[in-house]
């Protein structure tokens, strides 16, 4: 699906809006504004004139770049969010197609003027009376089934904080240590 082409515009000065307000409230501020591509603006300070490469290279970053990256950061995200939701709605409307003219697709593939839909296996999983099993469901299936189709796995975010003396001996005398990687979010 794509926009339509009052909607793009409609975007596009909502936008505008907001860098104009932005830029009249810091107005008083020494700075100014460096396009570097189509879509994004960032502010400079005026008596500084370091280029792109080397402002992205630099280790100490400042209050006033980490505020720019928050704006830029969420105008995308919600840029990403329209279009992950106009693309779930196209999802549907193509799975309900597909569901319709299964008998019409030859090799696993139906191809259309604009693309090629095509059948792609999914996961398979435990369903009973229309819901997915859960933990202890699952786990009275594993042990009840031949041992051919059981694996062990284990839950790696409980060892991360696990206090057990035996668990952390066992760990350390492989040499295993369970990290987690942790990102800061924007609120």
């Amino acid at each position: 699906m794509s926009w339509l082409f009052d909607d793009v515009f409609e975007h596009r000065d909502e936008a505008q809006a907001v860098l104009d307000r932005v830029r009249k409230a810091r107005s008083e501020l020494k700075i100014r504004y460096e396009r570097i591509d189509e879509f994004t603006w960032v502010e400079r300070g005026r008596k500084s004139e370091t280029s792109n490469t080397t402002m992205m290279t630099e280790n100490t970053v400042t209050r006033q770049e980490a505020e720019q990256a928050i704006a830029i950061y969420r105008t995308a995200k919600t840029a990403k969010q329209e279009s992950e939701a106009q693309m779930a709605a196209a999802e549907r409307i193509i799975e309900r197609f597909g569901r319709m003219h299964i008998d019409e697709f030859a090799d696993g593939r139906l191809v259309l003027d604009s693309g090629t839909l095509a059948v792609r296996a999914g996961t398979a999983k435990p369903v009973k009376d229309g819901r997915s099993l859960g933990a202890a469901a699952r786990s009275e299936l594993a042990a009840r089934l031949p041992s051919a189709y059981v694996r062990l796995s284990c839950d790696f975010a409980g060892l991360y904080g696990c206090r057990d003396k035996l668990v952390r001996q066992l760990l350390a005398s492989r040499g295993i240590e369970i990290v987690r990687e942790d990102k800061f979010v924007v609120l």
